[in-house]
């Protein structure tokens, strides 16, 4: 007997199915790329290439003051350690440490960024550059990376919400090392034509980023980091690490060629399981392809060690003899001998006495309202625009995939009394959709897909379906792209369907109007519905707005808006790049108009249910339209304290 509570379509679940489906986009959009063949080329495919790839890091250049200071200054065994904090934008602090070596300048320097260490630049690797550098004349500055070290109240992971407002983390984290590189420019003890950068595993995407896009870096270091994107690309990285769109235009191989035919020298580990070894091998060897076209082999190294995934003493004494090499014109090797560093919890490192100053949050906070700013229109106005709105939700969702759907039956089973069929859309070459169809022979030709991330295979038990069903109309469960039956990581998934250019929430958005299609064309309904709760509130939400086929909505606990002060607990997926530039959630649920809506019990930025005093003034201008439109009997809008009452 079947459990009406754990309905299956699907002989056993398909979790790896995204995982799939972003190694082959991956290997596809790498296989169109196009790179020189000669050094003209070069020249012009760089220029265009560093052209994208500013774009694609959505980079709000804001180069203010600096408002440079230093809070302390010590004298150490051959060198001066300076506290140091600069504004890379207004208001947000940079902090970091800046190794002086003794004696007169100006010095080469290096800018030393790191990865995902807690402590950032109080990390002991950290200061053993610093050091080892400064006592060799080569000045260092070793700043923490936003949410780290100093700067751990500024957040890292909220960066994922900056692509709503047409902002990335990557991009604000490259911008607080070119402003570190202003700051280097800015000392008169140090030599700006001789700096170089280097860090690990994210801070060594970091150096890469920095060095491809700025040539005031005149050698660069990357360790424990450079791979080329392929099946790997499903492992997920940081957001920091996830540039929109980049494998649209670049694999991470085409950065790292960026850097020729200046110094570069790339550190890998045969033990890094996070970066392994042969995915730097293969990053080298087409790099290697690019300097030796350019003349330029001996400005390239590859140094792989016998270690795990760090910042170890062979990679250490690698970067040194590279550094002075090429900053300094000295073949010299150097030790880390009788150093006298920090513990990594000593308060004399320390730049901020308390935290201070913009957060991300705060940056986030700031575009989005705005961006609300330069929305605002009457409704009237508002409605003309409605053709080309669409348009820019589709291109900001970037969902849309132009292959045939393909449609396999899998049987049937009768729950309670009810036939259901098991569907399975192909909505793409590589994605398979379960669906449940139940009393699709019913004399109504109404159809009401019910969409929820946990609740699919008890669809028939739920009472939105059953008194749907008692009303005679079918019903369809299906069960969108990594959810389900073919559930996987969320924050994988998004991460990766941000570096493709095709955002999981469009992606989601788009396994819906598949259906609509079936639907309608093989099944011949004349009117489908749509229901969807919690994070299936906003792809039902979406699809709605987006196709006028959709005759009502129903939602259940949807979220409220993407403009907060407070942060989100939302889910990862629902950031996809520049929406806020085009509508925030109530000008979409306005889109649905004049056809029927009902927001249920809706939620705000922390997923606690609004009264009705909050809920209007939110959907204030959802309901502005509907009255517009004369419609304003077709919204209907429920709180927590109707229930109550």
């Amino acid at each position: 007997m079947v459990d009406p509570l754990a309905f299956r379509v699907l002989p056993s679940d398909y979790r790896e199915m995204l995982q799939d489906h972003y190694a082959r986009l991956c290997r596809e959009l790498d296989h169109l790329l196009r790179r020189p063949s000669s050094p003209g080329e070069f020249e012009e495919w760089a220029r265009r290439l560093r052209t994208r790839l500013w774009e694609a890091m959505m980079v709000e250049p804001e180069k203010g003051d600096l408002n440079a200071t230093a809070v302390s200054r010590r004298r150490k065994r051959g060198y001066v350690v300076e506290n140091v904090v600069f504004e890379s934008r207004p208001g947000f602090l940079v902090t970091g440490n800046f190794y002086l070596p003794e004696g007169g300048g100006p010095h080469p320097a290096v800018l030393q960024v790191h990865g995902h260490y807690p402590r950032g630049k109080y990390e002991l690797h950290v200061q053993a550059i610093g050091a080892t550098l400064a006592r060799a004349g080569i000045a260092v500055l070793a700043v923490d990376t936003v949410g780290y070290g100093d700067r751990w109240f500024q957040g890292h992971r909220e960066g994922l919400w900056l692509l709503a407002v047409g902002m990335s983390l990557p991009g604000l984290v490259l911008w607080d090392n070119i402003r570190a590189l202003d700051y280097l420019e800015s000392r008169e003890d140090v030599d700006a034509s001789r700096i170089g950068v280097t860090g690990s595993s994210g801070g060594g995407n970091q150096t890469m980023y920095l060095a491809a896009l700025d040539e005031r870096v005149k050698a660069a270091v990357p360790v424990a980091s450079a791979e080329v994107f392929d099946d790997q690309v499903v492992s997920g990285r940081c957001y920091c690490e996830c540039v929109p769109g980049i494998l649209r235009f670049a694999n991470a191989s085409d950065v790292l060629s960026l850097i020729a035919p200046r110094p570069l020298m790339i550190v890998s580990a045969i033990h890094d399981e996070v970066f392994p070894a042969l995915r730097a091998r293969r990053a080298y060897l087409r790099v290697r392809r690019v300097y030796e076209m350019l003349n330029a082999l001996d400005k390239l190294a590859y140094v792989e060690v016998h270690t795990g995934h760090g910042y170890f003493g062979e990679m250490r004494r690698a970067a040194y003899r590279w550094f002075t090499r090429w900053l300094k014109g000295s073949e010299e090797g150097l030790e880390e001998g009788d150093l006298d560093l920090e513990p990594d919890t000593s308060p004399s490192l320390a730049c901020l006495p308390a935290p201070r100053g913009e957060t991300i949050s705060s940056l986030y906070s700031r575009r989005a309202e705005q961006l609300a700013s330069t929305r605002v229109a009457e409704p009237g106005e508002w409605v003309q625009g409605l053709p080309e709105l669409r348009a820019r939700l589709a291109e900001a969702l970037g969902c849309f995939a132009e292959e045939p759907l393909a449609v396999e039956e899998l049987g049937s089973e009768v729950v309670n009394g009810l036939e259901v069929e098991k569907l399975v859309l192909r909505t793409e070459l590589d994605i398979i959709v379960p669906a449940a169809l139940v009393n699709a022979a019913g004399s109504e030709r109404r159809c009401l897909v019910f969409l929820s991330p946990t609740n699919a295979a008890s669809f028939l038990s739920l009472a939105p379906v059953s008194s749907w069903l008692e009303s005679g109309g079918a019903a369809m469960a299906l069960q969108y792209r990594g959810s389900g039956e073919t559930a996987s990581n969320e924050e994988v998934a998004v991460k990766n369907s941000i570096v493709v250019g095709r955002h999981l929430l469009g992606a989601r958005v788009f396994d819906v109007l598949r259906a609509l299609d079936y639907l309608y064309r093989e099944r011949g309904f004349a009117e489908v519905q749509l229901y969807g709760e919690r994070d299936a509130a906003l792809i039902a939400l979406f699809a709605a707005a987006l196709d006028e086929r959709v005759a009502a909505l129903h939602t259940l606990s949807l979220p409220s808006t993407l403009t907060s002060r407070g942060g989100f607990r939302y889910p990862p997926s629902f950031f996809p790049p520049n929406l806020l530039k085009y509508a925030d959630i109530p000008e979409v649920a306005a889109m649905v108009a004049p056809r029927p809506l009902t927001v249920e019990v809706p939620v705000d930025p922390q997923l606690r249910p609004m009264g009705r005093e909050e809920a209007e003034e939110a959907f204030s201008f959802t309901r502005r339209v509907y009255e517009f439109l004369g419609a304003e009997l077709s919204f209907s809008l429920t709180t927590v304290d109707d229930l109550v009452a």
